[in-house]
């Protein structure tokens, strides 16, 4: 196991012990040199400027990640699911925070030791795919951004969680609307016009403020097209 660094022992004493979680139903030979850590509701994991040196495996939660514009807005890049890897770095500063929405589990890797030639033959297939996956959410992200109106924004948005959370056409939000506002790069009010839009339209039922039924699959994916 990693010794953590002076940053994680101080985080320790503000957060629950992060070495709670064990990493149940993951074969143990999977994850050279890993530290398995909980992470409490809105609780920073990283933080924008701060030293990078590991990777995380999302076990369990929710994340964001975001960061701040020179006029104070926040842009939120990614949203992680479970399975999902988080953490890359091209130097070794994050160039982004990354925050608990909900109660989180990760396993962190020291970024060096999974470059060893120790590191399992899979480890390495499923990091090189996690990093893929995450580049080609990350292109998906820039076009939603630049080419889609706010509508088709949000409906985006909604298919992919359905498709990352294998959900059967009920999605359980796990982040709120004013982050899926900085994620979509628009206000509040025009998120929350959107969902009655497409609730209007018949294409989705707002059970509550977080619990959406997708009616009509298909018409929501030709809006998100």
């Amino acid at each position: 196991m990693l010794t953590p660094t002076p940053i994680e022992l101080q985080r320790s004493n503000q957060r629950p012990s992060p070495f709670a979680f064990a990493g149940r139903g993951e074969p143990e030979s999977l994850y050279p040199s890993s530290v398995p850590m909980n992470f409490a509701r809105n609780t920073e994991i990283f933080a924008e400027g701060e030293k990078a040196g590991y990777v995380y495996k999302l076990v369990s939660g929710v994340v964001r990640v975001s960061q701040l514009l020179p006029d104070g807005r926040r842009q939120i890049s990614a949203f992680h699911l479970p399975g999902d890897m988080f953490g890359f770095e091209v130097d070794d500063v994050h160039h982004a925070s990354a925050e608990a929405i909900v109660p989180v589990k990760v396993i962190a890797f020291k970024w060096h030791s999974l470059l060893s030639a120790t590191a399992s033959s899979g480890f390495v297939h499923e990091l090189l795919n996690r990093a893929m996956i995450g580049l080609r959410q990350t292109q998906d992200h820039l076009l939603l951004l630049g080419r889609k109106n706010a509508l088709e924004r949000l409906a985006a948005f909604l298919v992919e969680m359905a498709r990352r959370s294998h959900a059967d056409g009920i999605l359980e939000l796990a982040m709120p609307r004013h982050d899926i506002a900085d994620y979509l790069g628009l206000t509040l009010e025009t998120v929350s016009r959107m969902f009655a839009e497409l609730k209007e339209a018949g294409v989705i039922k707002l059970e509550s403020a977080r619990r959406v039924t997708v009616r009509d699959m298909a018409k929501l994916e030709a809006l998100a097209a």
